[in-house]
């Protein structure tokens, strides 16, 4: 009989175990981002787990969130992980990330200080560290940091972009034009680059490549509004007017059938779903990113009502060009 009560314990404790090795994995995993954030949240609140596995499922947590624009929870998310684990150069990078985004550069600027610190070997920190040094407006830090980041990787296209923001703030119109089409050179399809080296090419009164780079910009992105607006202004814009009417008008549709139960997608008025963000937010929410990247993974908002859809490459331009239109 206690033979039996003790092998009955054992297998309910192996059965636990593999529960408790099934919800971590899904947490890690690849599937859904509601799927995973629900997988987290079972590991942060229950028992059985280890500090560190409690700490990377915060993270993971954190990072579903930011992605989907939910700041404020991320940030808990992120200081919890922090908090768990010290040394989690991922959870500081994404902290930074968010404080940058709430225009906080100082925290930002020691945020990534730290990840780097932790591991100095990943050019994506540095690249970090030196936008939120270029946002901050301290641009010499900022080039060097994109200095270093380029010298281990001279074809890193955002780096090389970001740098030519810098050099452009700085006056150094040349540097910035060199820099963006190294940009280019290195991602062919990197509408910003083009979109940055069409305003340095206006600003040294060369219009006819600064319109052939706007243009370029928007056949990649027809929904970057800066160039439509740089193209009206120097009298190139063509039929650019009522392709971007139509754009918006097909996101406005897109979003009316399949977002509005949620978010509130006019320019007033307040979501039916307090965990839906606004459209006319999620541009303000990811500053640091286009609009295309959170809308690609299809998720707006991690809210568990939202529906599962996935757009083609059209309707995320519809989608982006009527957001963008919130304004």
């Amino acid at each position: 009989m206690i033979k039996r009560l003790l092998m009955g314990a054992v297998s309910m404790f192996c059965v636990a175990g593999y529960a408790q090795a099934d919800v971590l994995s899904k947490c890690k995993s690849r599937v859904s981002a509601h799927d995973r954030i629900d997988a987290c949240t079972r590991v942060v609140s229950g028992s059985g787990f280890e500090p560190m596995e409690k700490s990377a499922a915060y993270r993971i947590r954190g990072t579903l969130r930011m992605e989907a624009g939910a700041n404020e929870q991320a940030i808990q998310d992120f200081n919890n992980a922090i908090a768990l684990n010290p040394k989690d150069d991922k959870a500081y990078s994404g902290r930074g990330t968010l404080r940058l985004a709430a225009g906080n550069q100082s925290a930002a600027i020691a945020d990534f200080d730290r990840a780097i610190a932790l591991k100095p070997g990943l050019i994506n920190y540095l690249v970090l560290r030196g936008h939120a040094l270029l946002v901050a407006g301290k641009l010499d830090a900022a080039i060097e940091d994109f200095n270093q980041a380029i010298a281990r990787n001279p074809t890193n296209s955002v780096a090389l972009n970001n740098r030519g923001l810098a050099h452009r703030k700085k006056g150094d119109i040349e540097k910035a034009i060199i820099d963006y089409t190294a940009a280019i050179a290195a991602s062919p399809l990197y509408s910003l680059a083009y979109n940055n080296r069409g305003y340095a090419f206006e600003a040294m009164a060369k219009r006819a490549e600064a319109v052939q780079d706007f243009r370029r910009a928007l056949s990649i992105d027809p929904s970057l509004s800066g160039a439509r607006i740089a193209l009206e202004r120097l009298g190139a814009a063509g039929d650019l007017a009522a392709q971007a009417t139509r754009l918006t008008k097909e996101g406005k549709t897109l979003a009316e059938k399949n977002c509005a139960w949620c978010h509130a997608i006019e320019m007033q008025g307040n979501s039916s779903n307090p965990d839906a963000p606004p459209f006319r937010d999620l541009k303000r929410r990811h500053p640091l990113l286009t609009l295309r990247e959170p809308l690609e993974r299809g998720i707006a908002a991690p809210h568990e009502a939202m529906p599962q859809f996935e757009m083609t490459e059209a309707q995320i331009q519809s989608l982006v060009a009527f957001i963008n239109s919130l304004k």
